[in-house]
């Protein structure tokens, strides 16, 4: 990232565009030879065709800078990282190089690549607002201690206010933080075999949230701690009685997997019949791998059924396979798990948002 000299790079450019949180060019991989896909959005009732250039959102890594200007460089970044992949993507599923080991620099793009699409796209965002407004909440709706009559009202007041506002993070949130993911996600993926499998048959379809895991225990939730506080006791010092401190451990969990470091495998697909698999550190597993018709129907339908399962607003699917997107898509449950706190608190997070959108630069 430091060749690219973002600190010189023109601050104006891509402000008022276009951006795709799922890549362009990623996308060309599943549509049709006009660039249409076959497109199922939960916010409409049907699905229909689309063409890729329809599938962006003006301004999403737009971000406020330090002088208070609109900043078009994170969709530069984004950018560079798809261009990289997208050249990774065409060698190693290329038929001429098919077979041959996988190197190191096209590796490393198509790591970086998925890290990034990993903690870039909608419900990444809406994650991190759900997650400022419960840190607003618990340095809120803590119970004042030793307080009157008024201080009791005022705080009811907040508790019932809570329960119908929200509050938002700025958009600048998500942006700021998605190197910062993105980063040790990547370093992690290099230390994965990495294997492109072909499959003989069938289709995959992927959706806006097109990176799925598999794990034997991945049914089984992580368990949640349970509330525990510790207090610190008051002491008397130069005449004075310090205030009582509670300290208290939250456990923040999502729930749409497991955690990448703890899965078997990291699965992304890439073309209509390609994988891009990332197995266990430990695993052994070529670069390149060909499967056959039976079983290549088999991890199509399993590959697919996550993917539904994981769409956040949408799925796509080549024109030709349009079959794949022929139900609505799943509903949306709660975007992440806490232990720790308060059954309030819990209840709160144990829902699913009252809306999936999250803020938009510029607008609402």
């Amino acid at each position: 990232m430091d060749e690219w000299d973002l600190e010189n790079a023109d601050p104006s450019q891509q402000v008022g565009a276009r951006h795709h949180t799922v890549p362009a060019f990623y996308l060309r991989r599943f549509a049709n030879s006009q660039n249409q896909l076959w497109v199922r959005d939960r916010r409409s009732s049907v699905p229909g065709l689309r063409k890729e250039s329809d599938l962006a959102i003006r301004d999403f890594y737009t971000f406020q800078n330090i002088h208070g200007e609109p900043d078009g460089r994170m969709e530069q970044v984004l950018q560079k990282v798809e261009g990289s992949a997208a050249s990774a993507l065409r060698r190693v599923t290329s038929a001429v190089t098919w077979g041959r080991p996988i190197s190191p620099k096209d590796k490393t793009d198509l790591c970086v690549f998925v890290a990034f699409q990993y903690v870039r796209g909608l419900r990444k965002r809406r994650e991190i607002e759900l997650m400022s407004d419960f840190y607003v909440r618990i340095m809120q709706l803590n119970a004042p201690v030793g307080a009157g009559r008024r201080e009791v009202g005022a705080y009811r007041d907040i508790l019932r206010d809570f329960r119908t506002l929200e509050v938002t993070s700025h958009p600048n949130e998500h942006v700021s933080l998605m190197g910062k993911l993105a980063e040790p996600l990547s370093e992690h993926l290099l230390n994965r075999p990495l294997t492109v499998i072909e499959l003989t048959d069938g289709a995959l379809l992927t959706c806006d949230e097109p990176i799925v895991t598999f794990d034997d225990e991945e049914d089984k939730p992580d368990p949640v701690i349970p509330q525990a506080r510790r207090r610190t006791r008051s002491r008397r010092r130069r005449g004075q009685r310090e205030i009582r401190q509670t300290r208290t451990l939250i456990q923040v969990q999502s729930t749409r997997n497991r955690g990448l470091a703890r899965v078997d495998e990291i699965v992304m697909p890439v073309g209509r019949r390609t994988l891009l698999v990332f197995s266990h550190p430990a695993a052994a597993r070529p670069s390149h791998l060909r499967i056959t018709p039976e079983e290549s129907h088999e991890a199509a339908d399993e590959v697919n059924k996550r993917m539904l399962t994981q769409a956040y607003f949408m799925a796509f699917a080549h024109p030709d396979d349009r079959h794949l997107l022929a139900d609505p898509l799943p509903e949306v449950g709660p975007l992440y798990r806490l232990g720790g706190v308060h059954p309030e608190q819990a209840r709160i997070a144990g829902v699913a948002p009252n809306h999936l959108r999250p803020e938009l630069f510029g607008r609402r």
